[in-house]
């Protein structure tokens, strides 16, 4: 019965990407728990049989809008380190850079993931794929900052990570003229203070 569910929530279909698209949006803009079925059905253009048929709950749905979310992340990421095969300085680089040129807009509410892990606790599908996005990025950056030979790859990966969240969130409230530049300033520190 699991795998059967398992299959009929992650059949590709035009109505799934719909719903999953509607709920994008509004869980996004307008958070989670703000949102209810109806109102991504209504925007979805799906019957509530149709929504039921691909999720059969709610949370699946976040877990599908957040795995989505994860995918474009994990592979902007990932194209960046293999466009930069061998010279991981510069892509190091390129993902701070990327950072401020697409995603700053992207993102003006702040961090997806933070926003949604906000709205639920323990191990809700929200928190878990919110840890899962962020570990294996950090993993991505401590990979580039052994590569270049950060004296601790570790720690600075964190760093990183901390920096950039930090930025979101900056670029989200604080309405911060520079901080495109500060956040650079910052990433490119963390980097080279340790080589």
């Amino acid at each position: 019965m699991a795998e059967q569910r398992r299959a009929t929530t992650t059949r590709p279909s035009a109505a799934r990407e719909r719903i999953v698209a509607a709920a994008d949006r509004l869980f996004y803009d307008e958070g989670i728990h703000a949102v209810g079925v109806q109102r991504i059905v209504t925007e979805a253009g799906v019957t509530r049989v149709t929504f039921y048929r691909h999720f059969p709950s709610k949370d699946d749905l976040v877990d599908a809008y957040l795995e989505r979310r994860k995918q474009f992340d994990r592979d902007q990421v990932g194209g960046i380190v293999a466009a930069y095969a061998g010279r991981p300085r510069e892509a190091l680089t390129e993902l701070a850079t990327v950072l401020t040129r697409d995603d700053f807009a992207q993102v003006q509410r702040g961090c997806p993931f933070i926003n949604a892990s906000a709205e639920f606790t323990g191990t809700h599908p929200a928190r878990l794929q919110a840890y899962d996005v962020r570990r294996w990025v950090t993993e991505r950056l401590e990979e580039l900052l052994r590569e270049v030979g950060h004296r601790d790859p570790r720690a600075a990966a964190e760093q990183l990570m901390m920096i950039r969240t930090g930025a979101v969130v900056s670029g989200a409230l604080d309405r911060n003229s520079h901080l495109t530049d500060d956040f650079l300033s910052a990433w490119a520190h963390t980097i080279d203070s340790g080589r």
